[in-house]
Formats: C-alpha cells, structure tokens, sequence
C-alpha cells in the first residue's frame, strides 16, 4: 500500500471491524427457523433475495453459521476476486444467517462500517485478495487472512462517514435508475405483448371481442389486420463474403462498414456502430445492403435484430430483410421480429454451434394492422421504451465511472473533502442518539 497521508492511518481489519463475532453452535435448537444466505445468493454488492433459503436450522447445511443482523457487511472469502460483497438490509424482523463462506463484519467503535465496505471493494481490497488467491488451486483466503487486510483509516471517523454518504449516494442513484429501467422492461414486454397482438390498440383502449375474426389457423385477428408470412412483407437475402481466407488484410481497413454478429447483439434497436471494415477490394466478394434493412443473426446468437441506419455490408453468418415499405413499416417489422426469436431458437439446428437458415425465415408469421399509420403508432410506443430504458443505462454506466473515480481519490486520501462538510457529520455524531423504549 501506498504511504500515509497526513491525518489517516494503515491499519489492519482486525483493528477497525469485528469479525465472525457471532457463530451458531451445534447447541442451537434444531426446529429454529432460519432465512439463509448462502455465496449463490450474493452478487456485487446485491443479494438476491429469490435465493434465499428459509428453513429449519436441523434442515440447513452444516455451514449455515454466521448469524446476521442489520448493516453487517458480507465478504465472500471464496473466490474473493469475484468480489462477491454485500451490505446485509435485514428486511424483516426473522432471523438470518449466512454461509461460513463469509466474512460477516461490523465496524469497532466510531468507525463506519461502510467506508471499510467500499474500501475492500476498491482496487486497495482488490490487489490484497489477489495476492492472496493467485496460482492457489483453491481460491479462498481464511479468516486470520482476511483479518491482516490493509486499509486506510481517517482518524477522524467523521470524514469516514462523509466518504461514505458520498459513495451511497452514487450507489442509491444507480440502484433508483436500475429501478426505472426494469419498469420500462416491464411496460416495454406488456406493450409487445398487448399492441402487436391487436389487443390494445395505440390509443390506449383494449378491442372488444366483436373487433376481432376467427382466422382457422392463428385464431382471433384484429379487423383491419392481416397474418403474412414474412417471405410475403420483405426480401430475404443472406449476407456475403466469398473469399476464402477470410483473413486476408487487402479486403479490410477500408471505408465500408462490414457488420459483424457481434455488431448486432450489441445493438439496441438501431445498428449504431460496426467493428469492422472492408476496402473497395473486400466490397467486390461482399453484398450491400442499403439503409433501411433490419439485419437478423442466424448462427451461435439466433434472432437478434438491429435495423440499418446506414448502407452495411455483412457475411453470410447474417441475413439482410428489406421490408417493403408499401405494405409494411420497418420499425414495426423490426419489433415484431424480436418477439420470434424464443421460436427461431427452437428451431435452430445445433451441430458446431446453433444455426438457422434462410428457410426458417421465410414462412415466419406477421400479424400487422393494414394502416400504415396505426403500425408506425404501435411501433413509436414500443420504440419510446427502448429510447428510455438505453438512456437510463447510459446514465447507469456514467454513475458508475464516477463511482469508480470516487473511490479512487477519496478512499486513499488523495482529495479530501471539504472541512466546512465533515463538520456537518461531526455535528451529526457528537448530538444525543435517541434511546429506545
């Protein structure tokens, strides 16, 4: 670790959390119900819930141990590097233990638990875990271990707690924006499901049952749409590259973008970027595809899908759908192409690795209102929710940037706050605590 800076300290864990202080023993009665947290259930800084066991002590591994309580922080001791961490929010008022597989930790004294919490999950934790871990057959460091860890430690615990109200702050800005995501998810899933169907029309109003026919083979359809079969709606044509080896660098580094599939499951919507370039030479044993066409992946990733914003050139490990614009929109298209990939999965072949063909495609069925306009309708709702959900995860990857450059400089002492704002936390601490009755 790097020197001291005036005013904090190196100090060991051991000096500033208690550790494992509280353990079960075998004495515990075996009908006690327990709601267990095993290192399955603990991601980076999130548990998850859905995993946890609620049973019977007698019922529990034998290494259901650590008893928990509000804000003690969990630190996987297995595959540490994984850094699979978390702050334990007791959600109840049941009794919770988790796996010995943690490191269950409090802070000592005035100290703030979570300033310890972000510093081990910083590089300053991570670089420790991995000289700890590294070339071990097994990756998991043991108690005394983890207990000779190095952190830096303000001596005034004040400045401890501003530290780390900053960090929560970031971490309940990006935890509200991660909320505000899964509910566009969940409105952009109701909104495919209900308006493609035809059974919410855009103005927000459901059909009755008398606004639908009976069609023999895909049953009830909207008046005013009709089912084709995709081959009926758009050209299909496969990409290219013929020379053989692919690899050669004369038919590259050119001006023509070359998309690959990576290109396509990486996009949202629009096929924004592409990985790849191809030089006038590379353009003669390739195929063009003109702006407009929604290009589908048909080998290891199946149906993934990204509308052209621009001409494209593409191998054959993609095909090129151009909607006829006449009869269909092409973001409407583009949507109702997402909703077939469970099915295209299904029918994939799988030798090497998965794979559909140009067969698979054609006969796919297409449910679409004959209006134009009541397409471009539905598909403007369904696209709002891809714009809102993209942004939102944007504005998820600046946070965490600033996370990181946080705890950069704050954790180790190299910016320090303000003192006019860590006398405001010293206010905080010296004032009575209420007692409880």
């Amino acid at each position: 670790m790097e020197n001291e800076i005036k005013g904090w300290k190196i100090k060991r864990i051991k000096d500033v959390l208690s550790v494992n202080s509280e353990t079960l023993t075998s004495n515990t009665k075996p009908n006690k119900v327990f709601n267990y947290i095993s290192i399955e259930s603990v991601e980076q800084e999130k548990i998850d819930f859905s995993k946890i066991i609620k049973a019977e002590f007698k019922e529990l591994p034998s290494r259901a141990r650590r008893k928990l309580k509000d804000g003690d922080l969990l630190f996987s001791t297995v595959r540490p590097n994984l850094k699979s961490f978390s702050i334990f929010k007791k959600p109840n008022n049941e009794d919770w233990i988790a796996s010995t597989g943690f490191a269950v930790a409090n802070a000592k004294g005035n100290n703030d638990s979570k300033f310890f919490f972000y510093q081990l999950l910083s590089p300053i934790g991570e670089k420790q875990f991995h000289s700890l871990v590294v070339g071990s057959n097994y990756p998991a460091i043991n108690e005394t271990d983890f207990n000779k860890l190095k952190v830096f430690v303000p001596e005034n615990p004040a400045e401890q707690t501003a530290i780390a109200t900053i960090l929560s702050k970031v971490d309940e800005a990006i935890a509200a924006t991660q909320n505000s995501i899964n509910a566009a998810e969940k409105l952009k899933k109701s909104l495919m499901q209900n308006l493609l169907t035809g059974k919410l029309k855009p103005d927000g109003t459901w059909r009755t049952e008398d606004e639908f026919y009976d069609d023999e083979k895909f049953g009830k359809v909207p008046k005013g749409w009709e089912v084709k079969p995709l081959k009926e709606l758009a050209g299909i044509q496969r990409g290219k590259f013929s020379h053989r080896p692919r690899n050669e660098e004369r038919f590259y580094n050119g001006v023509h973008p070359f998309v690959q599939t990576s290109d396509v499951v990486k996009s949202v919507f629009y096929l924004k970027e592409h990985s790849q370039t191809l030089s006038d030479l590379g353009v003669g044993v390739s195929k063009k595809f003109e702006r407009g066409t929604i290009i589908i992946t048909i080998a290891a990733n199946i149906g993934d899908v990204a509308l052209a914003k621009y001409d494209v050139y593409f191998p054959d490990s993609l095909i090129g759908i151009m909607p006829n614009n006449e009869i269909i929109d092409s973001e409407y298209l583009l949507i109702s192409l997402m909703t077939k990939q469970r099915l295209l999965n299904q029918v994939a072949t799988e030798s090497a690795q998965k794979n559909i063909n140009y067969g698979n495609l054609r006969p796919l069925p297409i449910f679409y209102p004959k209006s134009i306009e009541s397409q471009q309708q539905i598909a403007s709702q369904i696209k709002s929710c891809f714009e809102t959900i993209e942004s939102k995860q944007t504005k998820i990857q600046t946070l965490q940037r600033l996370k990181k450059s946080l705890m950069q400089q704050l954790l180790t002492g190299k910016v320090r706050l303000p003192q006019a704002f860590v006398e405001q936390f010293e206010s905080e601490m010296a004032a009575p605590q209420p007692t409880e009755k």
